[in-house]
């Protein structure tokens, strides 16, 4: 039984190491493909090498056959008896597949039997070892490609055994250099090795144990901190700073231990973009920046499927087909940009192509069709929010459903993903350039840092990636403006939109009897961003910083969009996290009428939403004013024209009948057309 227990721990050893290496294959194969670096190709030899020894001392016979072929074929082209082709690439990116499915069976049912055939696979892998006696001779430089390509084409019977007598009768090929061209397969060099020393494989589930553990050690020295405050005793006081010192340190490293570079899920989609671009007939190409950029492992998992979902949407709806793209002035290959990088306590992460970019109009046409905006309401959003709507439930610009994209490509799905872990989405696109996903999210999910705050006897932690500043003002001196219904604070010459915390969760905000001692006339703002806009909340009291531990909500309080989570404060008593994103759209802060009163300045700029352009006119001696969208054509009408039909004035106009309204008698004066020669119509 022991000895099971070993071999069973020697095979999960194999799995764990053979999947790490499988997943940096993939994006090896691809980059082999662009250019044969001698590094990758030894590094790709040296995996499979792995795979196969270890496949054969423990009895898996399926993947020792499968790998050892893979690795003959692998050394000639390290070796460079071959070049790298794209049969050649497409050849081993399915035998990377295949051992991954037979890994899987391995994992399931402890032996390799039973999995997906490999005789096809293992004879395309045999025959590309053996390149034609033209492929030989040119790979050697002896003749050109032109020549062998010609020699092809002369060919009575297909027979490709021709080709050396054609070259040699052609002249192209000198008949001594038939034997050194077939002499020039070189011995195997030495194989590398590859160490891991210093390396060490921990379950995660031991990781994730580690983390609550040091989440309750967080919870108690948080009590402490409090209690000691309270005690007042010195000695108390100089140790639980000690204590306080040791678990800051103890949860940071738990903290590392747990992150992870980006790559890890970054390097599948080489493959995915290959693939794809195979798939559609398109040339794209795709670059990474930031690849080191490290993330909790639990969102790492998280945006595994959004990350996808973009990119094979950038690939096969954004990336042109390569004459569209030369029409277009473009570069036949396209190019989709991953970038992530770390930015105010979040981390960013990018998904650009330089396609052919999002249609405003097209989104509108189908927002409103599938009835998610009106046409009046469509006619006053930003650009910004137009594009927007593709993250909509239910939107989809695609004019028909592929097996590559899907239907709409999941872009709710994308959006609902990422707000689940406390992140936010937004796009931005310009026609014939492209379109750029930008994806924030936080770096952990288990401990934050959050600003504690009062509203209605409650108190409320506001997680820290989403503050900006802090205001305290006094009504008398800077009182709350009213704009288009909505109030707003005019903080540096920019108005910020007021939300009232205890108004959106139900509470008694404001109340001046909910905290001891408050000024009805302070207000207490704490300005935030939800999507990159900022916005003030309204509290009763602003209390203090701290690092809290995030706890779920229960199943059936999920639907709280104003709630991100629990946490347990110092005194034992629970404090709901606000979720700012959701408290932004509960209480309706963006939106076209809330841009409108974000982007006014000052009294001379405000929006469009909120200004007319008015036509002032002289009556008599008093002006009025009309709405000018209300204006067709301005015209002087001699008074000679103007008649009189059933006591009314009219005037004849481009054939028509026309009535005319004297402004002055509506204002209560009088028109004297007798003293007059001509008059303005509007």
């Amino acid at each position: 039984m022991h000895h099971d227990d070993d071999m069973r721990e020697i095979i999960d050893e194999f799995l764990v190491e053979s999947h790490e290496n499988l997943d940096r294959l993939d994006s090896e194969l691809v980059a082999l493909e662009r250019d044969a670096d001698p590094e990758t190709l030894a590094s790709i030899f040296r995996t499979i090498h792995t795979i196969k020894g270890t496949s054969g001392f423990l009895g898996f016979s399926v993947l020792e056959r499968l790998t050892h072929v893979g690795e003959h074929l692998l050394s000639k082209l390290r070796d460079g008896e071959l070049s790298v082709t794209e049969d050649g690439t497409s050849a081993l990116l399915r035998m990377v597949d295949v051992v991954r499915e037979l890994l899987h069976l391995v994992a399931d049912a402890g032996t390799d039997a039973g999995g997906p055939p490999i005789d096809d696979l293992v004879a395309e892998l045999e025959r590309l070892q053996h390149p034609s006696f033209g492929e030989l001779v040119v790979a050697e430089g002896l003749v050109e490609q032109d020549a062998v390509d010609e020699a092809i084409r002369r060919q009575e019977d297909g027979d490709p055994r021709h080709i050396g007598e054609l070259l040699v009768a052609s002249g192209e090929l000198d008949p001594d250099d038939v034997a050194e061209a077939l002499q020039a397969q070189g011995a195997t060099r030495e194989r590398g090795s590859n160490p891991a020393d210093g390396v060490i494989r921990v379950d995660v589930g031991l990781l994730d144990d580690l983390m609550n553990l040091v989440g309750e050690l967080v919870l108690a020295r948080n009590q402490i901190l409090q209690f000691t405050h309270a005690a007042g005793d010195s000695l108390l006081s100089a140790t639980s700073q000690r204590l306080n010192l040791i678990t800051t340190e103890l949860q940071e490293g738990v903290m590392k231990t747990r992150m992870q570079p980006i790559d890890h899920v970054w390097s599948r989609f080489p493959r995915v973009v290959r693939d794809l671009a195979v798939a559609c007939d398109k040339q794209v190409r795709i670059e990474m920046v930031g690849r080191d950029t490290e993330l909790d492992r639990t969102i790492l998992e998280a945006i595994k499927d959004p990350l996808t979902h973009l990119i094979r949407n950038s690939v096969d709806h954004g990336i042109e087909p390569p004459d569209e793209r030369v029409s277009a002035g473009k570069a036949a290959q396209g190019t989709v940009l991953l970038r992530a990088f770390h930015e105010g306590g979040q981390v960013n992460i990018e998904i650009s192509d330089d396609g052919r970019g999002l249609s405003f109009e097209r989104i509108g046409a189908k927002a409103v069709e599938r009835q998610l905006v009106s046409p009046a309401q469509l006619a006053s959003m930003a650009p910004r929010d137009v594009a927007n709507l593709i993250f909509e439930p239910g939107f989809s610009t695609a004019e028909q459903v592929t097996n590559v994209s899907g239907r709409g490509v999941g872009m709710d799905v994308v959006r609902t993903n990422v707000e689940g872990i406390g992140g936010t989405i937004d796009v931005q696109t310009e026609a014939g350039r492209g379109t750029t996903f930008r994806i924030r999210i936080p770096l952990t999910l288990a401990i934050i840092p959050a600003l504690v705050v009062r509203s209605g006897g409650e108190r409320y932690a506001i997680p820290q990636v989403s503050l900006l500043e802090l205001l305290r003002i006094d009504r008398r001196e800077a009182p709350v403006e009213t704009i288009a219904g909505a109030p707003v604070h005019r903080l540096r010459g920019e108005l910020l939109p007021l939300v009232d915390l205890g108004e959106v969760l139900g509470a008694s905000a404001g109340d001046p009897s909910a905290v001891d001692g408050s000024d009805p006339d302070i207000s207490n703002i704490v300005v935030v961003q939800a999507d990159g806009r900022p916005f003030g909340l309204v509290v009763d009291e602003i209390m203090d910083t701290a690092e809290i531990v995030v706890k779920p909500l229960g199943p059936m309080l999920k639907v709280l969009d104003v709630f991100a989570g629990a946490t347990i404060m110092g005194d034992g008593r629970v404090a709901l996290i606000l979720d700012v994103p959701g408290i932004a759209g509960h209480s309706g802060v963006f939106g076209p009428a809330a841009d409108a009163r974000r982007d006014v300045g000052d009294d001379d700029a405000l929006d469009d939403a909120l200004r007319c352009t008015l036509l002032l006119a002289s009556v008599g001696d008093r002006r009025v004013a009309l709405m000018l969208d209300l204006v067709a054509r301005l015209e002087e009408i001699p008074v000679s024209r103007i008649e009189r039909a059933g006591g009314r004035l009219v005037v004849q106009y481009r054939g028509q009948i026309m009535p005319l309204v004297p402004v002055a008698d509506a204002l209560g004066g009088h028109l004297d057309l007798a003293a007059r020669e001509q008059v303005s119509v509007v």
